[in-house]
């Protein structure tokens, strides 16, 4: 009944296979890997926004720590592979859906970051694309109905943990992502994401301790660099996290760099000698 598996059959068989691409596109919005490029680029360039965008990371590895707890708590399967129209990750277990929990996580957190909760069009657009991103994965028969509405009401519930990133700071939403992953990391088999959630929360909870810069780049060529070497360092990091993701420390620690590095990026920006001679054009 929780799971509305009559619901989604009905929902699922509507959509059309020629369909199915729009949807698997729309899915990938809310993927972890695309939010955590997304976000990383926002922080990195919007310098008068970095520490709220750097309050919804923090709550983001909490997501992480929760929905790997949550899933494995339950314990309850995904759809058959009769009905898949996508290839399912790893993770045999599907309640919560962590696709709902993210984007309703980053995406509901952006607006409160970028202060556009009062935008009506803003709150509409986020909300459809957050609906959407839900729907693609009952569409795709890797979950139910009711998994996607408890993962919105797990996200709501992040969103209520920004407000105390947002008054306490980060690094206190940081240290309860490190204390929520250890239950994660005990009761889950999926080494790859408990090691994301323990390593990038302990990374993020020494980075926003060493250092949060809100310095601006001096130059488009700067902001270039900087991204560019930014984006070069997160995609070596997510591989090689994924070349060691059985080998749960080893996993761990490549983590703890990513989210460090992340974080303490910024730090660069009107530091490394090669950019001195570059006029300021921002």
């Amino acid at each position: 009944m929780i799971r509305l598996v009559e619901a989604s059959e009905v929902f699922r068989e509507v959509v059309p296979a020629e369909l199915v691409p729009v949807f698997w596109v729309i899915t990938a919005l809310g993927s972890a890997k695309f939010l955590m490029i997304g976000l990383s680029l926002a922080y990195w360039n919007d310098h008068r926004r970095r520490r709220e965008l750097l309050a919804v990371i923090s709550v983001a590895f909490v997501a992480v720590a929760v929905t790997l707890a949550l899933k494995y708590w339950f314990d309850l399967p995904r759809p058959p592979a009769a009905v898949q129209r996508y290839p399912v990750e790893p993770s045999p277990v599907g309640f919560p859906s962590g696709h709902a929990i993210a984007a309703t996580t980053v995406y509901g957190g952006a607006l409160i970051a970028f202060d556009r909760v009062r935008d009506a069009r803003a709150v509409v657009g986020v909300g459809a694309l957050v609906a959407a991103i839900g729907l693609s994965r009952v569409v795709l028969g890797v979950h139910y109905l009711g998994d996607i509405l408890a993962g919105y009401a797990v996200g709501l519930v992040m969103l209520g943990v920004l407000a105390v990133a947002l008054e306490r700071g980060p690094a206190v939403v940081f240290g309860l992502a490190v204390v929520l992953s250890v239950p994660a990391v005990l009761v889950t088999t999926d080494t790859g994401d408990a090691a994301l959630a323990l390593g990038g929360s302990l990374g993020g909870f020494a980075a926003a301790l060493w250092h949060s810069s809100s310095d601006r780049f001096r130059s488009r060529v700067e902001r270039t660099i900087v991204n560019v070497a930014g984006v070069a360092f997160v995609g070596v990091a997510l591989i090689a996290a994924e070349a060691v993701e059985t080998v749960l420390l080893a996993a761990a620690v490549v983590n703890v760099a990513l989210a460090f590095g992340i974080i303490a990026l910024p730090s660069l920006v009107g530091r490394v000698p090669e950019f001195d001679s570059v006029s300021a054009s921002d």
